[in-house]
């Protein structure tokens, strides 16, 4: 008995919907179309992220804070020697990252590496158009940021490691070794029983 109910009142409402539908075909045409060309607009809204600060720094991050605060009182000129937690300044850069697979990126063989790279681009020419009467040479001078001195700013970085080599070539000294063969007896004894307080 319930089962007839049910099955009358699905074929009546069936019946129903599909007279509606048949009444309406540009209706019923149209709507999945719009209904997807409207969900398909959500997809223009997707934007490929290319700040490297927003990709690399925390939200609330300590670079992103000083970031903004320099943002809003230099907003021209910003300077990188002053701010050691910004990553990047906005421009054109080229980037490379140095990672060692064993060790410090400071230990002496990858930090001469780094600096021979950097001496490489540094040094680096391009002539542009390749061929012709009207070509020119740029060379890093040409493409990067001047201070107020007009001279290329180097990444604090770079200056550090440059600080660290000139400074362990500074320190390279030799010592002359003595064997205890080498030394008279007298002085051998001495060194070998000196009194407890001075050991």
């Amino acid at each position: 008995m319930l089962r007839q109910v049910l099955h009358a009142g699905l074929r009546t409402s069936f019946h129903a919907l599909g007279r509606f539908v048949a009444g309406h075909p540009v209706f019923f045409a149209s709507a999945p179309v719009l209904l997807s060309i409207l969900l398909g607009a959500s997809f223009s809204r997707y934007r490929v992220e290319e700040d490297v600060e927003s990709l690399l720094a925390p939200k609330h991050s300590l670079a992103k804070i000083e970031g903004n605060l320099v943002d809003s009182l230099f907003p021209v000129n910003r300077s990188k020697h002053a701010l050691y937690s910004d990553l990047q300044t906005p421009g054109r850069y080229g980037r490379v990252i140095v990672t060692s697979r064993k060790g410090s990126v400071l230990d002496p063989v990858h930090l001469d590496t780094v600096l021979k790279l950097h001496r490489r681009i540094y040094q680096m020419q391009v002539t542009v158009p390749a061929t012709g009467f009207n070509s020119f040479n740029y060379s890093f001078s040409y493409l990067c940021l001047p201070d107020d001195k007009n001279v290329c700013i180097i990444d604090d970085i770079i200056r550090a490691m440059e600080e660290i080599q000139s400074a362990r070539s500074a320190n390279r000294s030799v010592f002359k070794l003595f064997y205890i063969s080498d030394v008279s007896p007298h002085l051998r004894w001495n060194f070998f029983h000196l009194p407890t307080s001075f050991i």
